[in-house]
């Protein structure tokens, strides 16, 4: 058995038992409580709600304390959640504990923590566990508008979801350009890129701002890097290398694979902007960093626009964005995407209700205006919310002018379903360096698939 599949047994041996035995007294705290529970708009985000309901008389809410699991630090946590929770709702004292998955079971719950809210979008691991409240009922009952929120990640969470639920919401989304330096592409004389440009397209473009110009040799692409950052491969909806249902690998047969990898090789072939291994300065370091020296023309990344805006500062350091580079035809003309953070409320939690009040105002237009400002990509999809973006930066006098609408108003792309154990049946292959080395493609796609065969036989004789 796997050490992922260990720790699901050990989970499901330690707290089978806590769960059953709290199941029917959550059941009953949940109906009694959306009994109670009126929502208005003061407090849920610009939502419509029918004019005979009476509205929630916020006053007399029950002081509550609720605990919330994240990634980030505690000042983090109370920049981004606690302070702004408590002063929207004063009978909730929102408190922290600094957990992932992978060690849940050390920092939460053998402390015997019982996190209601946690930062993390639907996993497998947290369903198996059966840590996930469907968060239907409650959407009901706050009358909570779902279409406020970006289709793309939504729909992928409830096809993550237990059949028939929703398990979680999103947060904020990841956000993707491609960022150019405009000096570079004026020093070679060569017209900038625009929206909506298709790969072969900046390919081409990126021939023409590659070389050496008084000594700096300048490099026309940066595509992301190889088994790292596959953001090309995160635009397409068939992008798994293993099948969601038979845990089977299936590298050869997904073609949009093989176009990613014939895209890299083409990038990398361009004479000047090779791919090089190790030595610390070629298109095997994050593309931000050799943007950043004002050594690269483009890079195909995440928009990392506060960075480049403190670099400026610092430097002059000239950038801006147009749309992340486009597959069209068959494959759309969508952005990269990713579930990025979003936000669960658990099974064990005593106050399902205010938790998902938590949820509700965190996805209200004013907390994800808030959140925009700051420089992350809201959940929701309105305009007015999305052109906050980045406004609170300290540098927004040189953000202001740039075509930051380009990362805010990309339609990403739908997200597949992948199997639970792709990471770990394709971690032992590395087409990067094989890549780099100008081994053959299908070479590459041959040798993948044999190693992530031999890695699916280990991990289903261990199940």
């Amino acid at each position: 058995m796997s050490k992922s599949s260990i720790g699901k047994f050990i989970m499901v041996l330690l707290f089978g038992a806590f769960i059953v035995l709290t199941a029917c007294d959550e059941d009953n705290n949940v109906n009694k409580d959306m009994t109670n529970v009126e929502t208005n708009d003061d407090h849920s985000g610009n939502l419509d709600h029918d004019e005979n309901e009476q509205n929630v008389d916020e006053d007399n809410l029950e002081p509550v304390t609720l605990l919330m699991m994240t990634h980030w630090n505690d000042g983090q946590f109370e920049h981004h959640f606690k302070n702004h929770l408590e002063e929207k709702y004063p009978h909730i004292t929102l408190e922290h504990v600094r957990a992932t998955k992978d060690d849940i079971e050390e920092e939460v719950f053998a402390k015997d923590l019982k996190p209601d809210i946690i930062m993390t979008s639907v996993d497998n691991y947290y369903l198996d566990i059966d840590l996930l409240l469907d968060l239907n009922p409650l959407i009901d009952s706050f009358n909570f508008d779902l279409d406020r929120l970006d289709p793309s990640i939504v729909n992928y969470l409830e096809e993550m979801s237990n059949e028939g639920e929703l398990n979680g919401l999103p947060f904020v989304r990841p956000e993707y350009a491609l960022v150019y330096n405009p000096d570079i592409f004026d020093m070679f004389g060569v017209d900038y890129p625009t929206d909506n440009m298709t790969w072969d397209e900046v390919i081409e473009l990126a021939r023409q701002v590659t070389g050496e110009k008084n000594g700096v040799q300048y490099r026309g692409l940066h595509p992301g890097l190889p088994g790292l950052f596959e953001f090309m491969l995160q635009q397409v909806e068939n992008s798994h290398l293993v099948d969601p249902d038979t845990h089977e690998p299936v590298i050869e047969q997904n073609e949009p694979f093989k176009i990613y990898l014939q895209r890299l090789e083409t990038i990398y072939s361009i004479p000047g902007n090779e791919m090089n291994p190790g030595d610390g300065e070629g298109l095997d370091e994050r593309a931000v960093n050799v943007m950043r020296r004002g050594q690269l023309a483009m890079a195909a990344d995440r928009a990392f626009a506060s960075t480049y805006a403190d670099k400026s500062a610092e430097t002059g350091l000239n950038f801006d964005f147009v749309t992340y580079p486009r597959w069209s035809g068959e494959y759309g003309d969508y952005g990269p995407n990713e579930p990025g953070n979003g936000l669960v409320v658990t099974t064990i939690s005593d106050h399902p209700e205010e938790a998902f009040r938590a949820i509700e105002y965190f996805l209200s237009d004013e907390y994800q205006t808030w959140q925009a400002a700051e420089g992350n990509v809201p959940a929701v999809v309105s305009q007015e919310v999305r052109d906050a973006y980045l406004q609170e930066n300290e540098h927004y006098d040189i953000l202001k002018d740039k075509n930051l609408g380009a990362i805010t108003n990309a339609q990403p792309a739908p997200l597949p379903i992948k199997s639970q154990y792709e990471s770990e049946i394709l971690e032992d292959t590395n087409y990067g360096e094989d890549l780099a080395n100008g081994e053959d493609i299908n070479t590459i796609i041959r040798k993948m698939q044999e190693q992530a065969e031999g890695k699916a036989k280990e991990i289903q004789s261990k199940q």
